[in-house]
């Protein structure tokens, strides 16, 4: 039994990097480019919202690390210095 739940321990910790990895970084270079980034900005204001950066598949970190002046929104020259 404890072979079983490890097993399907495993099997949601495998599914969960793989999940990771995918996401913005689509060319898997392990960089996210302004490229990338832009894709978030769904309603094409220049602006991504929280709710734009989640929609998209933008981790927490991820938020922080381009809400550079924590704005609570990643804007144009944000964008732009990405990657």
């Amino acid at each position: 039994m404890k072979l079983l739940a490890t097993a399907v321990a495993l099997s949601f910790l495998s599914f969960g990097a793989v999940a990771q990895k995918g996401g913005l970084d689509t060319n898997n270079d392990g960089k996210i480019s302004s490229k990338e980034l832009a894709v978030c900005d769904i309603n094409g204001d220049k602006i991504i919202t929280k709710d734009e950066a989640k929609k998209c598949g933008m981790t927490d970190a991820q938020w922080k690390q381009f809400d550079k002046d924590q704005s609570g929104q990643i804007e144009a020259n944000e964008i732009a210095n990405a990657g």
